[in-house]
């Protein structure tokens, strides 16, 4: 039998190089051994799922950062509440789309904006309502939400007392709104055109009445996560966004 005789000092070194290289690995920010969870929350067409596999607007940002840091992690798909849960506890993980609001900012760290909306009230293309301010709207009976939205804590923080709040999801209102079982829908512009589509209701039924304020979105990440990885993330969007990459993905969704 041929003897192949490897040199001690040789077979050392190797050893050592593996070791090292393998703990780069895991404590890399863009390494895919280091477990970063992804969540989001259906709120089409930013995040959702079809036939199990995510998709929307933010879902093809998030993957396009990813293909630029050369990593690849499982989107997973929970309710709001639990992913906000999710991404508070010990472990890396990221939560999308969400509103970066004062009172979250302390919570989260942040990567974004991977797109800009603006929160409005629709009405009925035939409803007559005529908004000027936020007190107009305060007069009118119904205003369609959504429970734990940011859009619902900022009218109450407003004095609102009008708000009817759905349990988990927006994608009722717009029905709810043309049947006349209300009299405004709060919603993001794109959503709430989008969220109509779904449900047979054409844009042109709808009618925005009032601009509330623009809504940036984000990505938010668990205080658990190593700065590196996030410095990461928010380096690889500013890039979608200086090749135009980043517009060329909302212009795919936000086009009629």
């Amino acid at each position: 039998m041929l003897s192949i005789r490897v040199p001690v000092l040789f077979v050392i070194s190797m050893a050592i190089y593996a070791l090292s290289s393998s703990d780069s690995m895991a404590d890399s920010p863009t390494s895919p051994v280091s477990g970063l969870q992804l969540y989001i929350s259906e709120y089409p067409p930013f995040c959702f799922t079809e036939d199990g596999q995510a998709k929307g607007l933010a879902v093809d940002v998030v993957r396009e950062i990813m293909g630029e840091l050369q990593v690849d992690f499982p989107i997973q798909s929970v309710p709001w509440k639990r992913g906000l849960k999710n991404i508070s506890g010990d472990g890396a993980s990221a939560l999308f789309t969400i509103t970066r609001t004062a009172e979250r900012e302390p919570l989260f760290k942040w990567v974004g904006p991977i797109t800009i909306s603006n929160l409005v009230f629709f009405s009925r293309r035939d409803s007559g309502i005529d908004i000027k301010t936020l007190a107009d709207a305060r007069q009118v009976d119904h205003i369609g939400t959504v429970q734990g939205y940011s859009a619902e804590k900022y009218l109450l923080g407003e004095g609102f007392k009008n708000l009817v709040s759905n349990a988990g999801s927006d994608k009722t209102n717009p029905t709810k709104l043309i049947k006349g079982y209300l009299d405004l829908w709060v919603s993001v512009d794109v959503v709430g055109f989008y969220l109509a589509r779904q449900e047979g209701i054409k844009p042109s039924q709808l009618k925005i009445v009032y601009e509330l304020k623009k809504q940036p979105k984000y990505i938010a990440f668990s205080l658990a996560t190593p700065d590196e990885t996030v410095l990461a993330w928010q380096s690889a969007l500013d890039h979608l966004r200086a090749d135009g990459r980043l517009d060329n993905i909302a212009l795919r969704w936000m086009t009629d």
